[in-house]
């Protein structure tokens, strides 16, 4: 509990925590040397279940592309997280090193211009007042991710009149729920493994292990196959960008920041790793 971490924080008994979500403005106001906000390489969305068991609803793209376009991410990042966090408008983030974050058509709109495109695509898919959509959404335990899933639901609920359940469960039971392909619409995460796109990218390779929700585009697999041995992978990779971004197999929130309360006394933090990959004999502790 990120909460019990920072009251354990400012009793002394640890050097760095997580700052939970909508806390960072304030600490970094109070304590302006042990606030820290820096980008992270992970990124944070939510996946379709478009295998046999998923809803009928979601192999429409004009239903997944509404419920994209409705999300207003700047109130999730800037609101609700209020530590940094950059809006999504593609799966791999910004921060990937010789990575050029490609121009998909919702980054270019307006939160007005994506509702209302919205408003009509879902009308066009069958879906209004009297037939409203109705799906249930799935997170792990964590009360970060019950706000995020909380806006996102009123969101729709406003905009679109679309009805969605939510549920959370604890990490192993999700991880097998969502492995399971027993979801409909499911929380997912991924921190890069590696300072590269493909890290990000290999998640919707039809075969992937990751690939829960089972998107499976043959010339996704082409493109990666091709990106392995490229000179250059950039065009390629920014080319899955845009299947993603037309296809919408899944729903990128935000890209992480990493949050920190670190002691002032602590030395040796990698703050600038967008990987935050750390050593203990790169630590030390600052005599006061």
């Amino acid at each position: 509990d990120d909460n019990v971490a920072l009251t354990r924080y400012f009793a002394g008994e640890l050097d760095k925590t997580e700052v939970p979500s909508g806390q960072f403005p304030k600490l970094k106001a109070e304590y302006p040397n042990e606030a820290n906000s820096f980008p992270r390489l992970c990124n944070y969305y939510y996946t379709f279940n478009l295998s046999d068991s998923g809803p009928e609803a979601f192999q429409d793209v004009r239903v997944r592309k509404a419920l994209s376009l409705a999300i207003d991410r700047t109130i999730i990042t800037e609101k609700v997280l209020a530590g940094g966090q950059v809006d999504a408008y593609t799966f791999t983030p910004a921060a990937t090193a010789n990575f050029n974050v490609p121009d998909v058509e919702i980054s270019t709109m307006t939160q007005a211009e994506r509702d209302a495109m919205a408003v009509s695509l879902l009308a066009d898919a069958g879906y209004d007042a009297s037939n409203p959509l109705s799906f249930d959404m799935l997170y792990n335990t964590s009360e970060g991710h019950k706000k995020i899933a909380i806006a996102m639901s009123q969101m729709w609920k406003q905009k679109l009149g679309v009805q969605v359940t939510l549920a959370n469960q604890e990490w192993k039971t999700f991880l097998d729920t969502r492995g399971n392909q027993n979801f409909q619409l499911a929380r997912g995460a991924w921190c890069g493994d590696y300072n590269e796109a493909s890290t990000f990218l290999d998640l919707v390779a039809s075969a992937s292990g990751y690939n829960d929700g089972k998107f499976n585009i043959a010339r996704v697999d082409v493109l990666l196959a091709m990106a392995k041995t490229a000179a250059d992978p950039t065009p390629l990779y920014t080319g899955i960008e845009q299947i993603i971004a037309a296809e919408v197999p899944i729903l990128p929130i935000y890209h992480y920041a990493g949050v920190l309360m670190l002691d002032s006394d602590l030395g040796g933090w990698p703050i600038q790793n967008v990987e935050q990959n750390w050593y203990s004999r790169d630590l030390y502790k600052i005599a006061e």
